[in-house]
């Protein structure tokens, strides 16, 4: 079997997704190996969910702030404050999702008190996770297009 990329040079291995043949080069390339196409088909899927996060964060905090601001329009800092805290809460939420509910607060009342304490939870933690996790997103993202501007220019 030969390289998809280097006719004549015998395959070290596959590619992790589509299984074209890679050379020891091309295997080493990138971490997983990944031939170009499924690489790029990767990244932008990455990168869509990323945007994606960002953008419910801000749809979030916008709305709120909007709702909050049109109901009482002197006092707009509320608005911006309680947008940051609901905007918040959605990271805090997701970071408290990698935990397992405990059995007994999967049925009836258990259920709505884990709840409840989990959404205290998540504005408390979210306070302290999005700045982390914006930071993180926007990190990859220009990761993501460095990358793609060093394949685009043979460096990579």
């Amino acid at each position: 079997m030969e390289c998809i990329n280097h006719s004549g040079t015998a395959a070290a291995g596959t590619c992790q997704l589509c299984g074209k043949a890679l050379c020891p080069d091309c295997l080493n390339r990138f971490s997983p190996p990944l031939c170009e196409p499924c690489l790029h088909t990767h990244n932008a899927s990455v990168a869509r969910r990323l945007w994606m996060d960002i953008g419910i964060t801000t749809v979030i905090f916008l709305g709120v702030m909007i709702i909050t601001t049109v109901r009482n329009p002197a006092h707009w800092q509320a608005g911006l404050i309680f947008g940051l805290i609901a905007s918040c809460t959605y990271w805090g939420w997701q970071f408290l999702g990698r935990f397992s509910v405990p059995v007994v607060f999967t049925s009836g009342m258990g259920l709505i008190t884990y709840l409840l304490v989990k959404f205290l939870l998540a504005m408390c933690f979210g306070l302290l996770a999005t700045p982390w996790q914006i930071f993180k997103r926007a990190k990859e993202l220009t990761a993501i297009n460095a990358l793609k501007k060093k394949i685009a220019q043979g460096r990579a």
